[in-house]
């Protein structure tokens, strides 16, 4: 063989071999389904969720709670969340080979789990727990039921949220890159395609504006339905919009890999394998926010904004931006895949053209807040203190207010504007007019939404403002909260007989500042209260603690702003 073609032959070698390690770093016959039936997802990994990227798989339970949740592999329970939000009633378990599992939205835990669990809940009177038992307390064999499927925390349905991590690091791993049997043939789909002009004097195709060409096709061989040749004076990037569809189900799922060629070079590269938590936020800066808090459609950018620390991008030539030169021609390929490898792709040209003879650089009006630095901005109604890290780029701050009525307890601040986004949060001061300040203990920050319906965002009055921690920019005021929680009762009353019952159901809500605290009691002592805040329902089951005979239930629910609702009633057993 010749010289040159062994050393292509290596290449090769060496070039197949790198990829196949890429995807077989991960023990593939370690773990096993955690349902006992075909997983079908409705949720796939690293999708793009409302401020994070999705850390896991959502595995379809049928429609139906109570379904069996399995340990995928040997190990030992090392944490049991319990929370009202997010992912409600968890199981995480640590396995030998450097890998834990966490099964999220369960109903409700395997009878020794259940136990301990609500042993530590009565010993610290606490539905909302973070629990971490001893290492091999509680131990489990693979196919060992840990749980059952349901809907508690944020989810929106019943379903099994699973996810595979890295014991060490926290952060979460693609899990179907461990070899679990989830059938996908399909090709992601492509909706739409963006072309964005980045600096004072680019231009596409003789505008400043963001192009949106109409696309054709599908699979491989999407294209632009009119001319495949745009033009490109100065420098672009680009926006995809795409989902995948696995088969058997008709759920909008993410992706997993962007690749952008500019010819035959690889030009740019997102791959969503595994990130850290403390990252995910960063989705705000890799989406078209503007585009997203209008339309709520999510185009994929190519451009890294300065402040943009996400570990997602494998390859970004000039931070994704793609600068045209005069007369030359760019080919473009812009490829996309999805957890299982399946690809599409779309193809069009840039064709550089002449730069602006003049600069068009717009005149600054305002203050600039920077990225790197502390901005800050006062008035005699309205203090604001933000750190450099809030912003993924500098902006031109803007600002005004407007008088309100009696429903507010000061002006109306109208600060900068919703489409853009904020990683941290900053201090946001409202001074709050003169005739309110007798209600100081009751006031509370509100922030509107677009229909003027405010819903709170914290904060504690001193010496004649409002301040608060927040990480948005909107419209915002001060309201005085005076009204208590309201409690109905849903199955008992005062002297109602409940040996029929197996439990107590009770709906509580608060019309501002938001449900803080609240305490059941059974004849004097503290009784364990599921709170389902999508419903608004706190449900106790009866246990040892209700007597033979007169019982006496009594809760009491209180707000952000401090007012108490009592409820009390007699129970005959």
């Amino acid at each position: 063989m010749k010289p040159h073609r062994i050393c292509i032959s290596l290449f090769i070698s060496l070039l197949i071999s790198t990829l196949s390690n890429a995807q077989s770093n991960y023990p593939k016959g370690d773990f096993i389904s955690p349902v006992e039936f075909p997983m079908l997802l409705s949720g796939t990994f690293a999708e793009l969720r409302g401020n994070h990227f999705h850390s896991g798989i959502d595995i379809r339970t049928q429609g139906v709670e109570g379904k069996k949740i399995l340990a995928c592999a040997d190990g030992y329970v090392s944490r049991i969340r319990i929370s009202p939000f997010g992912f409600g009633k968890t199981v995480y378990i640590t396995h030998p080979n450097g890998y834990s599992t966490v099964y999220a939205h369960l109903s409700g835990f395997n009878p020794e789990i259940d136990a301990w669990s609500k042993a530590e809940q009565y010993r610290l009177e606490q539905f909302d727990v973070d629990l971490f038992p001893q290492a091999g307390l509680i131990k489990v064999k693979q196919g060992d039921v840990i749980g059952y499927s349901g809907n508690s925390g944020s989810s929106q349905g019943p379903h099994l949220h699973f996810e595979i991590r890295d014991s060490k690091t926290e952060r979460p791993v693609n899990p179907l890159l461990f070899g679990l049997a989830v059938k996908d043939f399909t090709r992601p789909t492509i909706n739409g395609l963006r072309l964005y002009p980045e600096g004072d004097n680019s231009l596409i195709n003789g505008s400043k504006t963001p192009y949106n060409p109409v696309i054709a096709g599908w699979g491989l061989s999407y294209r632009l339905s009119k001319s495949d040749t745009i033009e490109v004076s100065g420098s672009v990037s680009f926006g995809i919009n795409a989902h995948d569809l696995l088969s058997g189900s008709n759920n909008k799922n993410g992706i997993n890999r962007i690749s952008v060629f500019s010819g035959s070079e690889l030009f740019f590269e997102w791959n969503a394998e595994s990130f850290s938590f403390s990252e995910t936020r960063y989705i705000n800066s890799f989406i078209d926010y503007a585009t997203y808090s209008s339309s709520r459609e999510r185009f994929m950018r190519t451009k890294i904004e300065p402040n943009n620390k996400l570990g997602l991008y494998r390859k970004a030539t000039s931070n994704g931006i793609l600068h045209a030169r005069e007369g030359i021609i760019y080919p473009v390929k812009i490829e996309i895949a999805d957890g299982s490898g399946n690809t599409s792709a779309i193809n069009f040209v840039i064709r550089g053209r002449p730069g602006q003879s003049e600069s068009i650089k717009p005149k600054i009006n305002g203050q600039v807040f920077s990225y790197k630095r502390l901005n800050r901005f006062v008035t005699p109604h309205l203090k604001i203190s933000m750190p450099g890290d809030c912003l993924y780029d500098s902006i031109v701050f803007e600002y005004s207010s407007t008088a309100s009525d009696r429903t507010y307890c000061a002006p109306v601040h109208k600060i900068h504007n919703t489409e853009t986004p904020l990683h941290n949060y900053y201090d946001l001061s409202i001074r709050v007019d003169t005739a309110y300040h007798k209600l100081a203990d009751k006031l509370v920050m509100v922030i509107l939404n677009s229909k003027d319906k405010p819903s709170s965002a914290g904060g504690k009055y001193q010496n004649g403002f409002i301040n608060a921690r927040v990480r948005e920019f909107g419209r915002f005021s001060v309201m005085a909260d005076t009204i208590a929680p309201v409690i109905k009762p849903l199955n008992i009353a005062n002297n109602k007989k409940i040996s029929a019952q197996q439990s107590i159901r009770v709906s509580i809500s608060d019309n501002l500042s938001g449900i803080k605290s609240y305490r059941g009691t059974l004849n004097g002592k503290w009784i364990l209260m599921d709170y389902d805040p999508k419903n608004n329902l706190l449900k106790y089951n009866f246990d040892e603690l209700l007597n033979q005979g007169v019982n006496e239930f009594l809760l009491e629910v209180t707000d952000d702003a401090g007012n108490t609702g009592r409820y009390s009633a007699l129970l005959m057993n």
